[in-house]
């Protein structure tokens, strides 16, 4: 930030550190510090950033529907350990794009990602099944059935 002269106060926090609220002045901070360093507008430098995924369910399955294209089937790693559903993989430049570039604009990120879900219900581990069609992963999981059926009662001694 000593590029700009600005620094955020104390009590405001940092650009990426999970706060919902973003300042103007921190905006246009990271603005004149990518303008200053020859980056394109816009282009975040992160060690993993996260592709956009719908969560949901119906009465049998809860899917999970992640927005990457540019990749193949066999570069995720889709893992499913006490509850928690991990997606994570690299996506790389267009291998077709060859020499150097000059961009004016980059909104497509590439570089390592890494999605972890907590799952909201309890699924059948050996139900997971995922593919990868038109730039969509999909990820079903089986819901297993509630353990008890109805009312329980206990005898109190």
């Amino acid at each position: 930030m000593a590029d700009s002269g600005f620094s955020p106060p104390p009590n405001r926090p940092s650009r990426g550190s999970g706060s919902l609220t973003v300042h103007l002045a921190d905006e246009l901070d990271v603005y004149f510090n990518e303008v200053a360093h020859g980056r394109p507008v816009g282009f975040v430098a992160s060690p993993k950033w996260k592709p956009r995924t719908d969560v949901y369910e119906t009465d049998e399955e809860l899917i999970v529907h992640m927005d990457i294209a540019g990749m193949k089937a066999g570069d995720f790693s889709v893992e499913l350990d006490d509850g928690i559903l991990k997606i994570s993989g690299e996506r790389t430049a267009s291998a077709r794009e060859q020499g150097k570039r000059h961009y004016h604009s980059m909104e497509v990120q590439i570089g390592p990602f890494e999605r972890r879900f907590r799952l909201p219900v309890v699924v059948d581990p050996a139900s997971i099944h995922a593919t990868y069609e038109h730039g969509f992963l999909e990820i079903r999981l089986a819901k297993q059935p509630p353990r008890s059926s109805g009312a329980q009662s206990v005898r109190v001694t």
